[in-house]
């Protein structure tokens, strides 16, 4: 497993579920996942569209808490165990989800159930005894085990004929024992000074990996003889689960945190150099997850979330563009992002992170692109690409200076351009790409972008500030280049908004007086401009003191207001135009991302952000995809109480299948992604 070669991990969520997750496993193929639920539902998921499937979506029958689930070797069926002491097989492949035959109630506090690698016959098991039967006539095809653990923890082998369990003493011992006759295979498993917690035999079948209570180790055994062949002793915590890629050389463990509320931290292991890998998804993980289960051909992980009501499906590979994909590499780094734009092709994205580095990533598989760009003596604010691609400005806050770069080279192009006399907040290329410009606190520098004369100064423009407290947060040029806007933030937080003409270099007059105090945004057709975010907020956890929550679109040509955009909550904190110009998307304080039909003010999609793990406040950056098929969203914050640093990537809905449903409600957790 070549970590250099395997792309930054994705994460997509399920929702859907009104109990606690119990088991998740996926099917053979990884295509789906079956989900067991103390709400008395099963659910299976499509793992590459994040949705429900079947009909009916909720598999019911059970009278009690599911707490197993497990698919058949073919992936056609589905065998669960429920409180309520049955065992039930159902139809998983065909369109109508429904259960097949009576349920079997040959236990007491039935616990677990799996196929065997036939697909014909089951192994259930409840604290004390566990049964072999036929899936179809129920009846018993090898004599019952008398179990000696209370939770249910046996491995069979892939071939099906025998099976690895704890002894009768309970003493972390363990044996091998031939299903069809109950007779010991090899000598006993001792090592394990305690109870086993988990156990599992290799794909190939050569190896069992076990795990005990307290003695923090992994122990690798011979399948045949039961010998002892190896030894993992520098965890730091027990393990409770183990599962195998399919090379037979790496595992995934799940190890306990604490046992009061069944805590749990995911990690990968090379079982032959006894080294981690794959630290940068645990890491991922492990900030979200309750216990995980790995895919059969180990490009996905599934992990159920802390308050047991949802899933996320991490995967290291591609995936096909459905409903939301969420992109968290720079949580397992050093740094986190301040902010991201896309090239005008749209085939790279550039970012400004803590560590005060600028990164360009190629933006399908996310993975970066050269070294980084770190001659800046301080922090990045802001950085952008030239209109062609081929060159990248970046503004710093400590040392006050503009610098131009090679895209292809990352080499920086002549001397750092100075005059800024405090921090340097905002670049920007113009669309024609004859200049750039810059803005500090209060004013703004353009200057010349041509080969001949790359980083002349051409002229400064004081801006008027309403106070002398408010400082310019971000600029942008019109279509055309003629027009600037420059987003002003106030000191009790609020916004509001100049519109500036460079061809007088003082403000424009096509700003109408009531939305001054708006942020703006310009639409690819030079004739509207987009008005939003009427507000003043005293603080920021305090809601706007106006009542205004709509987006206005603004001719310029008629000097009137086109097109009202309605439905947000809340105030709008950031807006922009597709493209094309055909769609309009906003994010609100009401914790929603919405997509709008530019012609008709329709909306046509609502995507609900992350709520109390990423507050809607420090969402920085709202921008579409160049080829129109993607929303990128970055949020920044500063808060200890909030999980504020995260990076999400939307479909947008003309990207979707038909017929897919993108207007998510917010209080329906069936469809909240």
């Amino acid at each position: 497993m070549d970590e250099s070669d395997v792309p930054c991990p994705t994460y997509m969520t399920l929702y859907g579920h009104t109990g606690e997750i119990y088991l998740l496993e996926f099917s053979p193929d990884g295509q789906y996942i079956v989900t067991a639920s103390r709400d008395k539902t099963l659910r299976i998921w499509d793992t590459q569209t994040c949705s429900q499937v079947g009909d009916p979506v909720v598999l019911t029958g059970h009278r009690g808490p599911i707490l197993s689930a497990c698919f058949s070797p073919d992936g056609t069926l589905v065998v669960s165990t429920s409180y309520d002491e049955t065992v039930c097989i159902w139809n998983a492949q065909s369109k109508v989800h429904e259960q097949l035959g009576e349920s079997f109630t040959g236990h007491i506090d039935v616990e677990k159930a799996l196929f065997f690698p036939n697909g014909k016959h089951v192994i259930s098991a409840s604290e004390d005894t566990i049964l072999f039967w036929d899936a179809a006539t129920h009846a018993q095809i090898a004599e019952p085990l008398i179990f000696h653990h209370h939770e249910s923890i046996f491995a069979v082998s892939p071939d099906g004929n025998c099976i690895a369990l704890q002894t009768e003493d309970d003493d972390g011992t363990l044996e091998i024992l031939s299903i069809q006759t109950g007779a010991r295979i090899g000598q006993l498993l001792a090592g394990h000074r305690n109870s086993v917690w988990a156990v599992a035999f290799s794909p190939d079948g050569q190896h069992i990996v076990t795990s005990a209570d307290g003695d923090h180790t992994l122990r690798i055994w011979d399948a045949k003889t039961g010998a002892l062949i190896d030894v993992i002793d520098r965890l730091d915590l027990d393990v409770i689960r183990v599962s195998f890629f399919p090379d037979g050389r790496h595992i995934m463990t799940d190890t306990r945190v604490n046992y009061t509320n069944n805590d749990t931290r995911t990690h990968f292991w090379d079982l032959k150099t006894h080294s981690q890998i794959r630290q940068d998804l645990s890491m991922l993980i492990n900030d979200f997850s309750a216990f995980s289960s790995l895919s059969p051909n180990g490009d996905q992980v599934a992990s159920v979330s802390p308050d047991y009501l949802s899933v996320r499906i991490w995967s290291s590979k591609p995936r096909v563009d459905t409903r939301t994909r969420t992109r968290a590499q720079a949580r397992a780094q050093s740094f986190k992002l301040k902010l991201a734009s896309y090239s005008p092709a749209g085939q790279s994205i550039i970012t400004c992170g803590t560590d005060n580095n600028v990164r360009v990533w190629e933006a399908e598989m996310y993975s970066q692109i050269g070294k980084p760009l770190t001659e800046h003596s301080g922090k990045f604010n802001s950085a952008s690409f030239s209109s062609d691609g081929q060159l990248i400005v970046t503004g710093s806050s400590d040392d006050k200076t503009v610098r131009i770069w090679s895209v292809e080279t990352g080499v920086q192009v002549g001397d750092p351009l100075t005059g800024h006399i405090t921090e340097v907040v905002s670049v920007a290329f113009s669309p024609d790409g004859t200049c750039f410009i810059s803005a500090d606190e209060g004013s703004i520098r353009v200057w010349s972008a041509r080969q001949s004369d790359l980083g002349k100064l051409i002229q400064v423009i004081k801006i008027h500030l309403s106070q002398p407290e408010d400082q310019i947060q971000s600029i942008s040029f019109s279509s055309w280049g003629q027009l600037l806007g420059v987003n002003i933030e106030t000191f009790s937080g609020g916004r509001y908004t100049r519109i500036l003409d460079l061809n007088i270099g003082d403000e424009a007059s096509i700003s109408p007086l009531r939305y001054q105090h708006s942020s703006v945004c310009f639409s690819p057709d030079e004739h509207l401009i987009l008005f939003f975010g009427h507000a003043e907020l005293t603080h920021h956890w305090l809601r706007e003191s106006s009542s205004d929550h709509n987006l206005y679109l603004w001719s310029v040509e008629s000097s009137s207001i086109q097109r009202t955009f309605s439905g947000h909550k809340d105030t709008v904190l950031r807006a922009c135009f597709s493209s094309d110009g055909k769609h309009v998307v906003s994010a609100s304080l009401d914790s929603t991302i919405r997509v709008w039909h530019t012609e008709t003010g329709s909306q046509a999609a609502m995507y609900l952000t992350l709520g109390w793990y990423h507050h809607p406040y420090y969402l920085k950056t709202i921008e579409v995809s160049p080829d129109g098929k993607r929303i990128l969203s970055v949020y920044y914050g500063y808060d200890n109480d909030y999980d504020d640093h995260h990076t999400q990537i939307w479909a947008m809905p003309d990207s979707l299948p038909p017929g897919t449903n993108v207007n998510y409600s917010i209080e329906n957790l069936n469809v909240r992604l």
